[in-house]
């Protein structure tokens, strides 16, 4: 089998969550690995790819996003279509990848893109997109998903099911005044442009918007907010919880980090915290 075989199987088969990121690593690793017989295949080339990669000025984490999905469609061969003769040369690589990107803005700059996201708008979705991702910390595909029949407004909370998350896990997300006002006011321009529609973010024929990313560039243009993503606000709304001292194990829960040590890159934000507990500390006598 060669490089096309075993990733056609695995994309042609395999549910995937993040299809479009699948794709670009694809893109990435047909030009080095197309053409290539897997049995053949040996840890070396697949330690060239990368020396490649970083030749060509890219961070360890995008190096390894991009053999995730190699290794993940030889795996998927392996055991699905009982090829134990494919043996992966990709898995415990050992790339330690680059330090996790933790970037924020604080409230005056989080004002200034809120303002700038509705200034040319002719709808209010992206506004209050960025309004609940701050005040939620839901991924993207959370929110733009996000159904109207898992808002709770009585229990202030929205339910995320195990098929509505990053990790497959449930998950109720706490909804602060902020993020029920804003889902109040979407809930009345959906009554009023989109009636019946199922969703949050549903535009006037009733389907749900898909992205956000055009509007949100160009709001952060208009902003003067430089080198910041979608995915900053998730950021941004760890950042700030972090910052006021709320315990990294309760922004664990919020965010959904199935992990502490995920959550952890937060915690140099809060050296207070350790300033304080020291100060318990009675002294020897």
């Amino acid at each position: 089998m060669v490089f096309e075989d075993v990733v056609g199987i695995y994309l042609a088969e395999k549910k995937h969550r993040s299809r479009q990121r699948d794709l670009y690593s694809l893109k990435r690793l047909q030009p080095y690995f197309g053409g290539r017989s897997l049995i053949d295949l040996k840890r070396a080339d697949v330690r060239g790819y990368v020396m490649s990669r970083q030749a060509d000025g890219v961070v360890e984490s995008t190096i390894k996003r991009e053999l995730k999905l190699f290794s993940a469609a030889i795996n998927y061969v392996r055991l699905e279509h009982d090829r134990a003769d494919l043996v992966n040369p990709v898995q415990s690589l050992g790339l330690a990848g680059s330090e996790p990107r933790v970037r924020w803005i604080d409230r005056v700059e989080a004002r200034s893109l809120i303002e700038a996201a509705g200034r040319f708008a002719r709808r209010p979705h992206l506004v209050a997109f960025i309004r609940l991702a701050l005040h939620t910390g839901c991924r993207k595909n959370e929110l733009l998903k996000l159904e109207w029949s898992r808002v709770d407004f009585e229990r202030r909370a929205l339910v995320l099911g195990a098929e509505h998350t990053k990790n497959r896990r449930r998950r109720v997300v706490p909804l602060n005044d902020e993020a029920i006002a804003v889902l109040r006011a979407q809930r009345e321009w959906v009554e009023r442009y989109a009636l019946g529609a199922r969703w949050v973010f549903a535009v006037a024929s009733g389907s749900r918007l898909t992205t956000v990313q055009n509007g949100f560039r160009a709001a952060c243009g208009r902003a003067g907010i430089a080198d910041f993503r979608v995915h900053d606000l998730r950021h941004t709304f760890a950042s700030w919880l972090v910052m006021s001292g709320v315990s990294l194990y309760v922004v664990k829960d919020l965010l959904g980090h199935s992990s502490i040590t995920v959550t952890e890159r937060y915690a140099h934000l809060a050296p207070h915290v350790g300033r304080s507990a020291v100060q318990l500390l009675l002294p020897v006598t």
